[in-house]
């Protein structure tokens, strides 16, 4: 188990079994505090695919597509991979219970249009962002021509799935991808990791980088914010896109040493040094009591707080693509 001392700081207090599985609790807005699926639907409206751009990515830009919740497609450099895939209605060990999806799926895995992927990242265990049926669905497509880079730990959970081409690594290791010029380094985030309430912190979990020999890509995963994200940024940044979190962070005294707020989400955007940020982590599942349509206004807010424009860390409508222009090769700039 991973506890207290060496390199892995103890993790923060976690939430309750049942409070993990969602509850009774439901969606609600700002302006409306029982919104009916349509009212969701349209709150948050699907971006229909570029299937040209996926096709044929520009070689001169980093490429993010957000799928909802902390799923992007990226792509970059010759390279195309998912982060923590969840495409299932449920983020929960049962399809039954839990919570539910309040927005659909842009892409399936399934969907002709849907670009090869090379590698998949995975940031942790928890059921939002590693998923039994996203897994299975990928491999089903793309079997072991797909990578996956996940946290220590995480190889058995992978090999019972049957999946076996599983980079395991640790916080600051790197690995180059096969065949690519780019290399996937594990760097670290504040947080925690289980699948079952009796199973915690066995494995462990973390934020990614993907670093080219020009784009640079960096997502977050699960973090609440700790200082380590300044030393991210000075040994592999600037990034041209991160993908930072802003949602599931009420009530503060619990959520804040596991999940940042908006204000603290702008906070890491600037510590990383990351040139655009793709707000995650918020308006897919209902995980914590704010509104669902509340962390992009406090997000404006506090963007407004730094001096910062929007267009550098701009939420995005499910399915919605960014594209970010290679700032070239910095010299000196990360490791290798």
């Amino acid at each position: 188990m991973l506890r207290d001392g060496g390199d892995h700081p103890a993790a923060p207090p976690r939430p309750g079994f049942w409070q993990m599985l969602g509850g009774a609790q439901g969606a609600w807005l700002l302006d409306n505090p029982a919104p009916t699926r349509a009212d969701l639907a349209a709150r948050f409206p699907l971006a229909p695919p570029d299937y040209a751009a996926l096709a044929a990515p520009s070689p001169d830009h980093v490429q993010c597509v957000w799928l909802g919740h902390a799923s992007c497609l990226v792509q970059m450099e010759g390279v195309t991979f998912l982060t923590d895939p969840v495409f299932s209605q449920r983020a929960s060990p049962f399809q039954w219970a839990g919570p539910r999806r309040v927005v659909g799926n842009p892409l399936e895995p399934e969907d002709p249009g849907f670009p090869a992927l090379d590698f998949v990242i995975v940031s942790h265990a928890h059921y939002d962002h590693l998923d039994a049926g996203s897994v299975r669905r990928l491999h089903g497509r793309w079997g072991d021509a797909l990578t996956w880079y996940v946290p220590l730990g995480l190889r058995p959970w992978f090999r019972r799935a049957g999946v076996t081409n599983v980079v395991e690594m640790d916080w600051w290791q790197e690995a180059r991808h096969p065949g690519s010029g780019v290399r996937v380094v594990m760097t670290p985030a504040q947080h925690w990791a289980n699948r079952l309430p009796v199973l915690v912190n066995r494995t462990l979990w973390g934020s990614f980088g993907v670093i080219g020999e020009r784009g640079r890509f960096w997502f977050s995963g699960d973090t609440g914010y700790c200082p380590v994200f300044k030393e991210i940024g000075e040994r592999y940044g600037p990034f041209d896109v991160a993908a930072v979190p802003i949602g599931a962070y009420d009530p503060r005294w619990f959520m804040a040493p596991q999940h940042c707020d908006p204000a603290e989400a702008v906070q890491i955007h600037q510590d990383v040094r990351a040139r655009v940020s793709v707000p995650i982590h918020w308006g897919t599942f209902v995980l914590t009591r704010e509104a669902l349509d509340e962390p992009p206004v406090l997000l404006g807010e506090a963007l407004r707080a730094a001096k910062l424009t929007q267009e550098e860390f701009r939420p995005l409508t499910h399915g919605e693509m960014v594209k970010v222009k290679h700032a070239g090769r910095r010299r000196g700039a990360g490791r290798g």
